[in-house]
């Protein structure tokens, strides 16, 4: 195994930094809300980063991790190149979701910048980050099914998170939960996102040269 981390693969690196500003942006944020009842029954994730809602202190870690997320995940994009395959509509399908994982980075930096309290501008890049949710999974896990088995199943798993993430942006409308349904819908895409990092570390670090 590579036992230097400066020499994996970039897309490992990307997603533990977007795991963990969960850890330290999200989850003080969620700690600090004034009333303590904070929940993802009744709280959209935005809400967090609401002035109106949250404390200014909260505030400024959720909007600062939205960030800081948003450009994890477009190292993160970089990075799907190691999925590339070796016929051409692999390429291009890998190549299109790295687009698509970009938008979503994208879209997160400006929710940092544009928060809940900054309509339509907020609604507008939501809507770009789950749009581009469903198609990235879509895109780059359909190269994944021929794959390894390791990366079939992940593959497999990121069908479903899309399945789940497209019911998000068609039912948000339709159904009273749509709180439960947007968490659903972004830590699934999270996991998916995990399940890659980890599928890359395997393959590309520790399987070799041990």
């Amino acid at each position: 195994m590579e036992r230097n981390p400066f020499k994996w693969p970039i897309l490992i690196l990307a997603g533990v930094l977007v795991w963990l500003t969960e850890i330290w942006f999200n989850l003080p944020s969620i700690l600090l809300w004034p009333t303590g009842d904070f929940s993802p029954l009744t709280n959209y994730h935005s809400d967090l980063g609401n002035t109106a809602l949250n404390g200014a202190l909260g505030v400024q870690f959720y909007n600062s991790g939205q960030v800081f997320q948003g450009l994890a995940i477009i190292l993160f994009a970089g990075g799907l190149y190691i999925l590339y395959g070796d016929k051409l509509w692999q390429k291009i399908l890998v190549l299109l979701g790295q687009l698509s994982t970009f938008l979503i980075g994208f879209g997160l930096v400006m929710n940092g910048i544009y928060s809940e309290n900054f309509q339509p501008w907020h609604g507008i890049f939501s809507e770009v980050i789950f749009y581009n949710i469903f198609i990235a999974e879509l895109l780059v896990n359909i190269p994944l099914l021929t794959k390894s088995k390791l990366y079939k199943i992940i593959g497999i798993f990121g069908l479903i998170a899309a399945a789940i993430n497209l019911f998000f942006v068609v039912g948000f409308d339709l159904f009273p939960a749509g709180e439960i349904i947007e968490w659903i819908g972004i830590y699934v895409a999270e996991a998916w996102l995990g399940f890659i990092t980890l599928g890359v570390f395997y393959t590309e670090v520790w399987s070799r040269n041990k």
